[in-house]
């Protein structure tokens, strides 16, 4: 973990932010009861509470009002972000890299799936991501299970082409071996933003997009110094976020890139870690409520 020394007695906690898979949501899609009373908590002590996820607007909304999150809202990795239906950020991969992109793991033999604003469109050769083989739902079934309800709650459908609406993300697949070497070689010479690991289902956003830029956005428009910002995260896509926030925390079982730019590691969300540090947090250093 990185030695930042964030955390000292000047630090007031006055806005969380709290990706969704991994750090609130366990694997089988369950928010524990620890979780919501620890979320409750901060709100009852005033501080703005923002759910920060790749997930599209749809599913991202769904999840904040269970959570009754009721801050700004980051999807799609920090390609949108909402402050009601007021958008904050809106960043859409360009369209000529969308295709660009596509049509590589086309060429694969691969798919793709394109996320917009209200739902997703799928396409390629390939109509079965890895999430959905038989044998990543026998190894992972929580995580499968969780990805094959997101696809089917929201609105889809099969394509040949990229939709003409803006896409906010892209989702790229390949069979495995040198297919999939070739798709994540090509496609990292173009000029986006891959918050996914080498070797899984690639993640495309457009160059600059990231969680850690959205919450500087949610931050200054809130008027809520850094500091004052804890971020939780479990991922890779979470680095940017952890690393600009006043005080990071990385979850049980997080990657070692993330745990350089974290500030401390909690327990896994199987152990309600986030609902531990925020109580440890808000106990440790008490909110001040600004104006009024």
């Amino acid at each position: 973990m990185a030695d930042r020394s964030r955390e000292t007695d000047s630090v007031q906690v006055r806005l969380i932010a709290v990706d969704l898979d991994g750090t609130v949501l366990r694997g089988n899609g369950a928010i524990s009861r620890g979780t919501r009373r620890a979320l409750a908590l901060a709100r009852r002590h005033g501080v703005v509470v923002c759910v920060a996820t790749g997930r599209p607007p749809l599913g991202a909304r769904h999840y904040a009002r269970v959570l009754r999150a009721h801050g700004p809202l980051i999807c799609l990795d920090g390609a949108m972000v909402f402050q009601g239906e007021r958008r904050l950020v809106d960043r859409p991969l360009p369209r000529e890299l969308a295709v660009e992109a596509a049509r590589a793991a086309e060429r694969q033999a691969g798919g793709w799936i394109a996320l917009t604003r209200v739902g997703r469109v799928h396409g390629g050769p390939s109509r079965r991501p890895p999430q959905a083989s038989l044998g990543q739902v026998l190894r992972h079934p929580g995580r499968s299970l969780r990805f094959l309800r997101s696809v089917w709650r929201e609105q889809h459908h099969w394509s040949v082409e990229v939709p003409d609406e803006p896409v906010y993300k892209l989702l790229l697949w390949a069979p495995a071996g040198d297919a999939r070497l070739a798709l994540d070689e090509e496609v990292r010479r173009l000029p986006v933003h891959i918050p996914s690991p080498p070797g899984s289902t690639m993640e495309v956003v457009a160059p600059g997009v990231t969680k850690g830029h959205a919450l500087r956005v949610v931050a200054e428009t809130l008027g809520v110094a850094s500091e004052d910002v804890v971020a939780f995260g479990d991922a890779r896509n979470d680095i940017e976020m952890l690393a600009y926030a006043g005080y990071g925390v990385a979850m049980g079982g997080a990657p070692a890139e993330l745990l350089q730019v974290a500030d401390a590691q909690t327990e896994s969300v199987q152990q309600d870690g986030l609902a531990r540090e925020i109580r440890r947090l808000l106990k440790k250093y008490p909110p001040v409520r600004r104006g009024g």
